[in-house]
Protein backbone atom coordinates (compact mmCIF):
# COMPACT_ATOMS: atom_id res chain seq x y z
CA UNK A 1 0.00 0.00 0.00
CA UNK A 2 2.72 2.29 -0.14
CA UNK A 3 2.22 3.20 -3.67
CA UNK A 4 -1.58 3.06 -4.15
CA UNK A 5 -4.41 4.57 -1.84
CA UNK A 6 -7.44 2.66 -3.38
CA UNK A 7 -7.49 1.18 -7.20
CA UNK A 8 -10.91 0.21 -9.27
CA UNK A 9 -11.40 -1.99 -11.80
CA UNK A 10 -14.36 -1.13 -14.59
CA UNK A 11 -15.57 -2.36 -17.59
CA UNK A 12 -16.57 0.53 -20.01
CA UNK A 13 -18.23 0.61 -23.82
CA UNK A 14 -15.52 3.13 -24.51
CA UNK A 15 -12.53 4.70 -22.25
CA UNK A 16 -12.60 8.04 -21.13
CA UNK A 17 -9.14 8.59 -23.38
CA UNK A 18 -7.74 7.11 -26.56
CA UNK A 19 -4.63 6.18 -24.58
CA UNK A 20 -3.38 2.95 -22.78
CA UNK A 21 -2.59 5.64 -19.81
CA UNK A 22 -3.61 9.43 -18.70
CA UNK A 23 -4.46 11.21 -15.81
CA UNK A 24 -7.26 12.80 -14.12
CA UNK A 25 -11.08 11.22 -12.93
CA UNK A 26 -12.46 10.55 -15.77
CA UNK A 27 -13.14 6.52 -16.29
CA UNK A 28 -15.84 5.47 -18.95
CA UNK A 29 -17.62 7.09 -21.76
CA UNK A 30 -20.88 4.86 -21.88
CA UNK A 31 -21.94 2.28 -20.09
CA UNK A 32 -20.14 1.39 -17.32
CA UNK A 33 -19.84 -1.05 -14.52
CA UNK A 34 -16.80 -1.25 -11.38
CA UNK A 35 -16.22 -5.05 -11.29
CA UNK A 36 -13.61 -4.38 -8.24
CA UNK A 37 -11.99 -2.39 -6.05
CA UNK A 38 -9.31 -2.52 -3.65
CA UNK A 39 -8.27 -0.45 -0.72
CA UNK A 40 -5.63 -0.68 2.42
CA UNK A 41 -3.87 -4.41 1.54
CA UNK A 42 -7.17 -6.26 1.19
CA UNK A 43 -7.24 -9.73 0.56
CA UNK A 44 -7.86 -11.36 -3.19
CA UNK A 45 -11.50 -11.74 -4.50
CA UNK A 46 -12.66 -14.39 -6.72
CA UNK A 47 -16.15 -14.93 -8.48
CA UNK A 48 -18.36 -17.74 -6.89
CA UNK A 49 -18.74 -20.88 -9.47
CA UNK A 50 -20.42 -20.50 -12.36
CA UNK A 51 -20.76 -16.93 -12.37
CA UNK A 52 -19.22 -14.26 -14.27
CA UNK A 53 -19.08 -10.40 -15.64
CA UNK A 54 -20.15 -10.38 -19.48
CA UNK A 55 -18.15 -8.61 -21.76
CA UNK A 56 -17.14 -8.23 -25.28
CA UNK A 57 -19.30 -8.90 -28.18
CA UNK A 58 -23.15 -8.65 -27.69
CA UNK A 59 -22.72 -6.67 -24.52
CA UNK A 60 -22.47 -2.97 -24.20
CA UNK A 61 -18.58 -3.29 -22.21
CA UNK A 62 -15.79 -3.70 -24.54
CA UNK A 63 -12.98 -2.27 -22.47
CA UNK A 64 -11.51 -2.84 -19.23
CA UNK A 65 -10.37 0.03 -17.39
CA UNK A 66 -8.13 0.44 -13.63
CA UNK A 67 -8.26 3.51 -12.16
CA UNK A 68 -5.47 4.09 -9.28
CA UNK A 69 -5.36 6.86 -6.80
CA UNK A 70 -1.97 7.44 -5.71
CA UNK A 71 -0.67 8.74 -3.08
CA UNK A 72 1.99 10.64 -4.75
CA UNK A 73 3.03 10.31 -8.97
CA UNK A 74 5.63 7.61 -8.97
CA UNK A 75 7.36 6.17 -12.02
CA UNK A 76 7.98 2.60 -13.01
CA UNK A 77 5.25 1.10 -10.79
CA UNK A 78 3.32 -2.01 -12.14
CA UNK A 79 -0.27 -2.02 -9.56
CA UNK A 80 -2.95 -3.97 -10.87
CA UNK A 81 -4.81 -6.45 -10.98
CA UNK A 82 -5.52 -10.59 -11.63
CA UNK A 83 -7.84 -10.99 -14.48
CA UNK A 84 -9.43 -14.39 -15.94
CA UNK A 85 -10.91 -14.01 -19.69
CA UNK A 86 -13.27 -16.54 -20.52
CA UNK A 87 -15.29 -17.84 -23.63
CA UNK A 88 -17.22 -20.39 -21.19
CA UNK A 89 -20.80 -18.94 -20.61
CA UNK A 90 -21.93 -18.91 -16.91
CA UNK A 91 -24.77 -19.63 -15.89
CA UNK A 92 -25.34 -16.84 -13.84
CA UNK A 93 -24.11 -12.95 -14.92
CA UNK A 94 -22.92 -10.62 -12.21
CA UNK A 95 -23.86 -6.81 -11.43
CA UNK A 96 -22.40 -4.15 -8.97
CA UNK A 97 -25.01 -1.80 -7.11
CA UNK A 98 -23.37 1.50 -6.38
CA UNK A 99 -24.64 2.73 -3.44
CA UNK A 100 -23.86 5.90 -1.60
CA UNK A 101 -24.67 9.88 -1.54
CA UNK A 102 -22.92 13.31 -2.34
CA UNK A 103 -24.35 14.67 0.54
CA UNK A 104 -21.04 14.66 2.77
CA UNK A 105 -20.98 18.00 5.14
CA UNK A 106 -18.80 17.19 7.87
CA UNK A 107 -18.40 20.30 10.48
CA UNK A 108 -15.74 21.03 12.34
CA UNK A 109 -15.02 18.98 15.69
CA UNK A 110 -18.44 17.21 14.96
CA UNK A 111 -18.80 13.03 15.86
CA UNK A 112 -21.67 10.74 14.55
CA UNK A 113 -22.76 12.12 11.86
CA UNK A 114 -25.09 10.50 9.58
CA UNK A 115 -25.31 10.40 5.60
CA UNK A 116 -28.10 7.89 4.69
CA UNK A 117 -29.28 6.78 1.28
CA UNK A 118 -32.56 4.96 0.15
CA UNK A 119 -33.95 3.66 -3.48
CA UNK A 120 -36.28 1.35 -4.73
CA UNK A 121 -35.42 -1.56 -6.66
CA UNK A 122 -37.64 -2.30 -10.46
CA UNK A 123 -36.38 -6.07 -12.01
CA UNK A 124 -35.84 -9.38 -11.75
CA UNK A 125 -34.55 -11.11 -8.86
CA UNK A 126 -31.08 -10.75 -7.94
CA UNK A 127 -28.68 -12.28 -5.33
CA UNK A 128 -26.18 -10.25 -3.77
CA UNK A 129 -23.12 -12.21 -2.42
CA UNK A 130 -20.14 -9.80 -1.84
CA UNK A 131 -19.78 -6.35 -0.79
CA UNK A 132 -17.74 -3.80 -0.05
CA UNK A 133 -17.66 -0.66 1.57
CA UNK A 134 -15.28 2.78 0.81
CA UNK A 135 -14.51 5.94 2.89
CA UNK A 136 -11.51 8.04 3.42
CA UNK A 137 -10.37 8.79 6.95
CA UNK A 138 -12.96 10.27 9.06
CA UNK A 139 -15.55 7.35 8.15
CA UNK A 140 -16.90 5.22 11.17
CA UNK A 141 -18.96 2.92 9.56
CA UNK A 142 -21.11 1.95 7.04
CA UNK A 143 -24.42 -0.31 6.59
CA UNK A 144 -26.75 -1.42 4.11
CA UNK A 145 -29.69 -2.67 4.58
CA UNK A 146 -32.63 -4.46 2.50
CA UNK A 147 -36.66 -3.87 3.47
CA UNK A 148 -39.11 -6.86 2.19
CA UNK A 149 -42.43 -6.55 3.16
CA UNK A 150 -41.90 -4.03 5.70
CA UNK A 151 -39.55 -6.32 7.33
CA UNK A 152 -35.51 -4.88 7.24
CA UNK A 153 -32.63 -7.35 6.97
CA UNK A 154 -28.92 -6.12 7.11
CA UNK A 155 -26.87 -6.92 4.51
CA UNK A 156 -23.80 -5.39 5.63
CA UNK A 157 -22.02 -3.49 8.31
CA UNK A 158 -18.23 -2.60 8.29
CA UNK A 159 -15.79 -0.41 9.29
CA UNK A 160 -14.27 1.57 6.50
CA UNK A 161 -10.83 1.75 8.29
CA UNK A 162 -10.06 -1.90 7.56
CA UNK A 163 -8.91 -3.57 4.72
CA UNK A 164 -11.27 -2.77 1.87
CA UNK A 165 -12.45 -5.16 -0.88
CA UNK A 166 -14.60 -7.42 -1.81
CA UNK A 167 -15.83 -9.77 0.95
CA UNK A 168 -17.96 -12.69 0.52
CA UNK A 169 -21.24 -12.65 2.44
CA UNK A 170 -22.03 -16.29 4.27
CA UNK A 171 -25.48 -16.31 3.16
CA UNK A 172 -26.01 -14.57 0.00
CA UNK A 173 -29.06 -12.05 -0.03
CA UNK A 174 -31.73 -11.68 -2.60
CA UNK A 175 -33.30 -8.51 -3.48
CA UNK A 176 -37.17 -8.93 -5.11
CA UNK A 177 -39.04 -6.30 -7.54
CA UNK A 178 -40.50 -3.80 -4.96
CA UNK A 179 -38.08 -4.24 -2.31
CA UNK A 180 -36.19 -1.04 -0.69
CA UNK A 181 -32.23 -0.71 -0.35
CA UNK A 182 -31.33 1.04 2.50
CA UNK A 183 -27.76 2.59 4.43
CA UNK A 184 -25.74 5.39 5.66
CA UNK A 185 -22.31 6.26 6.52
CA UNK A 186 -21.28 7.21 9.92
CA UNK A 187 -18.71 9.65 10.46
CA UNK A 188 -16.16 11.38 12.91
CA UNK A 189 -14.69 14.91 12.19
CA UNK A 190 -12.43 15.83 14.77
CA UNK A 191 -10.24 18.58 13.16
CA UNK A 192 -10.84 22.26 13.03
CA UNK A 193 -12.15 22.58 9.48
CA UNK A 194 -14.99 21.53 7.63
CA UNK A 195 -15.25 18.47 5.58
CA UNK A 196 -16.63 18.48 2.20
CA UNK A 197 -17.07 15.28 -0.54
CA UNK A 198 -14.65 14.85 -2.89
CA UNK A 199 -11.95 12.34 -4.20
CA UNK A 200 -8.70 13.43 -2.33
CA UNK A 201 -7.52 12.14 0.89
CA UNK A 202 -8.58 15.69 1.73
CA UNK A 203 -12.09 14.83 1.53
CA UNK A 204 -14.74 12.33 1.91
CA UNK A 205 -16.61 10.30 0.12
CA UNK A 206 -19.65 7.19 1.02
CA UNK A 207 -19.68 4.26 -1.07
CA UNK A 208 -20.92 0.67 -0.36
CA UNK A 209 -20.37 -1.67 -3.22
CA UNK A 210 -22.90 -4.28 -3.28
CA UNK A 211 -21.87 -7.42 -5.75
CA UNK A 212 -24.74 -9.62 -7.36
CA UNK A 213 -25.62 -12.42 -9.76
CA UNK A 214 -28.60 -12.98 -11.54
CA UNK A 215 -30.42 -15.08 -14.58
CA UNK A 216 -29.91 -13.32 -17.63
CA UNK A 217 -32.82 -14.25 -20.43
CA UNK A 218 -32.46 -13.56 -23.69
CA UNK A 219 -33.24 -10.47 -23.88
CA UNK A 220 -31.17 -9.04 -20.68
CA UNK A 221 -28.08 -10.76 -22.23
CA UNK A 222 -27.02 -7.49 -24.65
CA UNK A 223 -28.22 -5.25 -21.99
CA UNK A 224 -26.49 -3.68 -18.66
CA UNK A 225 -27.08 -5.43 -15.34
CA UNK A 226 -30.73 -4.56 -13.68
CA UNK A 227 -29.51 -2.72 -10.82
CA UNK A 228 -26.59 -0.48 -11.41
CA UNK A 229 -26.86 2.50 -8.97
CA UNK A 230 -28.79 3.41 -5.07
CA UNK A 231 -27.48 6.89 -4.76
CA UNK A 232 -28.86 9.57 -2.74
CA UNK A 233 -31.92 9.62 -0.17
CA UNK A 234 -34.65 8.76 -2.59
CA UNK A 235 -36.95 7.26 -0.42
CA UNK A 236 -36.30 9.60 2.74
CA UNK A 237 -39.23 7.56 4.69
CA UNK A 238 -37.46 4.45 4.28
CA UNK A 239 -34.27 5.82 5.55
CA UNK A 240 -35.79 6.59 9.21
CA UNK A 241 -35.74 2.74 9.66
CA UNK A 242 -32.31 2.42 9.62
CA UNK A 243 -31.44 0.91 13.03
CA UNK A 244 -29.76 3.21 15.71
CA UNK A 245 -27.07 0.33 16.26
CA UNK A 246 -26.09 0.89 12.63
CA UNK A 247 -23.27 3.80 13.66
CA UNK A 248 -21.91 1.34 15.70
CA UNK A 249 -18.95 -0.71 13.88
CA UNK A 250 -18.64 -4.77 14.53
CA UNK A 251 -15.86 -5.94 16.40
CA UNK A 252 -15.38 -8.31 13.64
CA UNK A 253 -16.77 -9.30 10.33
CA UNK A 254 -18.33 -12.20 11.88
CA UNK A 255 -20.94 -12.71 9.11
CA UNK A 256 -18.41 -12.34 6.13
CA UNK A 257 -16.08 -14.92 5.10
CA UNK A 258 -13.04 -12.88 5.20
CA UNK A 259 -10.51 -15.59 3.67
CA UNK A 260 -9.47 -17.34 0.71
CA UNK A 261 -7.42 -19.73 0.98
CA UNK A 262 -4.42 -21.22 -1.81
CA UNK A 263 -6.38 -23.98 -2.47
CA UNK A 264 -9.87 -22.33 -2.84
CA UNK A 265 -7.85 -19.89 -5.66
CA UNK A 266 -6.20 -22.61 -7.86
CA UNK A 267 -9.44 -24.44 -7.73
CA UNK A 268 -11.25 -21.72 -8.98
CA UNK A 269 -8.10 -21.00 -11.50
CA UNK A 270 -8.76 -24.48 -12.85
CA UNK A 271 -12.36 -24.69 -12.70
CA UNK A 272 -12.51 -21.40 -15.30
CA UNK A 273 -9.77 -22.66 -17.28
CA UNK A 274 -10.77 -26.06 -17.92
CA UNK A 275 -11.50 -25.38 -21.72
CA UNK A 276 -8.86 -24.72 -24.06
CA UNK A 277 -10.77 -21.45 -25.86
CA UNK A 278 -9.91 -19.70 -22.20
CA UNK A 279 -8.08 -17.23 -22.28
CA UNK A 280 -5.81 -16.10 -19.08
CA UNK A 281 -4.81 -11.91 -18.93
CA UNK A 282 -2.93 -10.78 -16.71
CA UNK A 283 -1.92 -7.44 -15.62
CA UNK A 284 1.21 -7.93 -13.63
CA UNK A 285 2.16 -5.98 -10.68
CA UNK A 286 5.91 -5.95 -9.22
CA UNK A 287 6.38 -9.28 -8.22
CA UNK A 288 5.25 -10.56 -11.27
CA UNK A 289 7.83 -8.85 -13.12
CA UNK A 290 10.43 -9.35 -10.81
CA UNK A 291 10.35 -13.24 -11.00
CA UNK A 292 10.18 -13.24 -14.66
CA UNK A 293 13.88 -10.92 -15.04
CA UNK A 294 14.77 -13.77 -12.60
CA UNK A 295 14.00 -16.48 -14.17
CA UNK A 296 15.25 -15.19 -17.76
CA UNK A 297 18.49 -14.78 -15.81
CA UNK A 298 18.68 -18.06 -14.86
CA UNK A 299 17.54 -19.71 -18.28
CA UNK A 300 20.05 -16.97 -19.77
CA UNK A 301 22.72 -18.47 -17.55
CA UNK A 302 21.99 -22.46 -18.42
CA UNK A 303 22.05 -21.95 -21.56
CA UNK A 304 25.08 -20.28 -21.64
CA UNK A 305 26.86 -23.29 -19.60
CA UNK A 306 25.51 -25.62 -22.05
CA UNK A 307 26.85 -23.77 -24.74
CA UNK A 308 30.22 -23.70 -23.34
CA UNK A 309 30.18 -27.84 -22.51
CA UNK A 310 28.77 -28.43 -26.10
CA UNK A 311 31.89 -26.32 -27.61
CA UNK A 312 34.47 -28.20 -25.31
CA UNK A 313 32.71 -31.99 -26.67
CA UNK A 314 33.18 -30.92 -30.06
CA UNK A 315 36.99 -29.51 -29.71
CA UNK A 316 37.41 -32.54 -28.08
CA UNK A 317 35.91 -34.87 -30.98
CA UNK A 318 37.65 -32.89 -33.03
CA UNK A 319 40.79 -33.23 -31.50
CA UNK A 320 40.36 -37.19 -31.28
CA UNK A 321 39.46 -37.19 -34.52
CA UNK A 322 42.48 -35.66 -35.64
CA UNK A 323 44.31 -38.36 -34.04
CA UNK A 324 42.87 -40.95 -35.69
CA UNK A 325 43.00 -39.14 -39.23
CA UNK A 326 46.67 -38.42 -38.28
CA UNK A 327 47.29 -42.18 -37.20
CA UNK A 328 45.40 -43.62 -40.59
CA UNK A 329 47.99 -41.07 -42.91
CA UNK A 330 50.70 -42.62 -40.77
CA UNK A 331 50.19 -46.01 -41.43
CA UNK A 332 49.35 -45.58 -45.15
CA UNK A 333 52.54 -43.81 -45.70
CA UNK A 334 54.39 -46.98 -43.75
CA UNK A 335 52.44 -49.30 -46.03
CA UNK A 336 54.02 -47.59 -48.98
CA UNK A 337 57.26 -47.41 -47.90
CA UNK A 338 57.32 -51.08 -47.36
CA UNK A 339 55.74 -51.72 -50.47
CA UNK A 340 58.51 -49.37 -52.42
CA UNK A 341 61.05 -51.52 -50.74
CA UNK A 342 59.74 -54.58 -51.35
CA UNK A 343 59.60 -53.54 -55.36
CA UNK A 344 63.42 -52.61 -54.88
CA UNK A 345 64.36 -55.91 -53.49
CA UNK A 346 62.31 -57.97 -56.30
Amino acid sequence: MTNAHHMLTYICEQPAEKKLFWSGNTICNGEQTIIHGWSKNAPPFILPKDVGFAVGRNTPYKYIVVNIHYFSLLKNDYSGNQLILTHKSRKSHAGVILSGTNQIYLKENTQTIRTPFSCQYKGPTISIFAVSVHTHQWGRVNSLYRVHDYETSLIIKMNPQNPQSFYRLLLPIEIKNNDYIMGQCVFDNNLNKTIHIGETHNDEMCNIYAMYSYNPSQKSINNPPPFPLCWDNAVTQMANLIPDDSVIPPLQLNYINQTIDDEQYISHIKHSMNSSRDLPIIIFNQQNYFIIIITILISFLILLIIGRCMGNLQYFSYMRHGDIINRRKGFQILKQSSDQENDLLD
